[in-house]
């Protein structure tokens, strides 16, 4: 898989492109993970994390509209219930 288009912030905090290629893979995998019945839009969100370990989240819908999760909150969620470091990066995969 072809690393994405590298943002202007991206170059501005040091990623390497090795890291670029490791989260969207990441992120990917996390797409491959998400519940959506109704939709059928996955989403998968990873978060590079101060140390250059990395947490991901994908979405998770509900038939109460209101209930569901996109992948980026899921992805913050876990970041936070594991590590108080702060974010990074959040690079976003959907089948858009």
């Amino acid at each position: 898989m072809a690393a994405p288009p590298v943002a202007p912030s991206v170059v501005k905090h040091s990623i390497s492109d090795s890291q670029i290629s490791i989260l969207a893979e990441t992120s990917a995998a996390a797409k491959a993970m998400a519940y959506c019945p109704y939709s059928n839009f996955r989403v998968g969100a990873v978060i590079l994390m101060r140390y250059g370990h990395h947490i991901s989240g994908a979405n998770v819908e509900n038939a109460s509209y209101s209930v569901g999760l996109c992948a980026e909150r899921a992805a913050f969620a876990k970041a936070v219930v594991r590590t108080p470091v702060a974010l990074t990066v959040q690079p976003l995969y959907s089948t858009a």
